[in-house]
């Protein structure tokens, strides 16, 4: 069961459903789906053992989850901002999972406790951002196993390059770390900066989603995240202390050329690259949709509510049955 690198949580996923499948379509890639994704699929075991959105375990997060800056600073958290992608019928079978699939559960509230087919909601907007990469990861990890290929380009001789790497190594190399530049505030989920009259608190998901990108966001993240001394010196501190405590999985990964031995680094957004795999599994959706409304005249919404396994095991049964009934015809032609 994964366990959020940063705040320490234990969750098990829900079967996805053909909402689920959806949403991603509909929404592509981007932190606001992944929010969305999230707070759908995403059971936290509580404090006592049980299974809801009760307790958590880990380093604390603090403040509102509408409001200030990125896993690891102001500055990065305004980049992070910046990748947010942002029928009638007959009854149908016995289907769970409800919610809304698409952009709207993208826009002005994605992941924010979200159910889908029992337990308690999970409010995946008060993650770090480093935790919502960590769990896409594993949901990718889950349906295509560890390794990873990123694309790059030779800047020397233009060669193609494919760089593979391991999920679990990569997630290692971006492990939170202790800092010794900031302590516990009195105040619980803030941080006080040791060399200066600067406290800060790790921001969310929900604050970079809220704050936007550019200069604007920036500021509004650091008016959500950082109290006391904001001049550049405290606040570079504060950023740095933020990244070692709550990391994203975004950094620039290196390989060599095969071509011309050259030192080829791209930049890695993992938490994007799954998104946009798991997007491409979900791709089937409407098709599917579209064929067993067509075969049973179940409705949208029932065919939606089934686990996509199950969606995909009557597709394919209603695939064959109908190349065999095209095989005889042509038979008996």
């Amino acid at each position: 069961m994964p366990l959020t690198p940063i705040t320490g949580r234990r969750i098990r996923w829900r079967e996805a459903t053909g909402h689920d499948d959806l949403l991603l379509v509909e929404g592509g890639s981007g932190l606001a789906v992944a929010v969305a994704l999230i707070g759908r699929r995403a059971v936290a075991e509580s404090a006592d053992g049980a299974w809801g959105d009760r307790g958590s375990r880990g380093l604390a997060v603090s403040g509102p989850a509408a409001s200030g800056p990125a896993a690891n600073g102001p500055t990065a958290a305004a980049d992070a901002g910046g990748r947010t992608a942002a029928g009638g019928g007959t009854a149908g079978p016995a289907a769970g999972g409800t919610g809304k699939a698409g952009g709207a559960d993208t826009a002005g509230g994605a992941g924010k406790a979200q159910e889908n087919g029992g337990g308690e909601p999970f409010d995946a907007w008060a993650l770090p951002v480093g935790d919502v990469d960590a769990l896409v990861a594993d949901l990718r990890r889950e349906r295509l196993g560890d390794r990873l290929v990123a694309e790059a380009a030779c800047l020397r001789c233009a060669a193609r390059i494919d760089i593979d790497f391991g999920l679990a190594d990569y997630a290692g190399h971006h492990r939170p770390r202790t800092t010794r530049t900031a302590v516990p505030a009195e105040e619980s989920g803030w941080w006080r900066l040791r060399s200066a009259r600067t406290c800060f608190r790790l921001p969310t998901a929900g604050d970079v989603l809220a704050a936007g990108t550019g200069k604007d966001g920036r500021r509004a993240l650091v008016e959500a995240c950082v109290r006391g001394d904001r001049s550049a010196g405290p606040l570079r501190a504060a950023e740095r202390a933020m990244a070692a405590l709550a990391p994203t999985l975004r950094s620039e990964v290196q390989g060599t050329c095969p071509e011309c031995g050259a030192t080829v680094g791209l930049d890695v957004d993992v938490r994007e690259l799954c998104l946009e795999e798991l997007v491409f599994l979900a791709g089937g959706v409407l098709d599917e949709v579209h064929l067993l409304a067509s075969a049973y005249h179940w409705s949208e919404q029932d065919i939606l509510g089934m686990t996509s396994r199950r969606r995909a095991g009557y597709a394919e049964r209603v695939r064959a049955s109908w190349s065999a009934d095209t095989a005889q015809e042509l038979i008996d032609v």
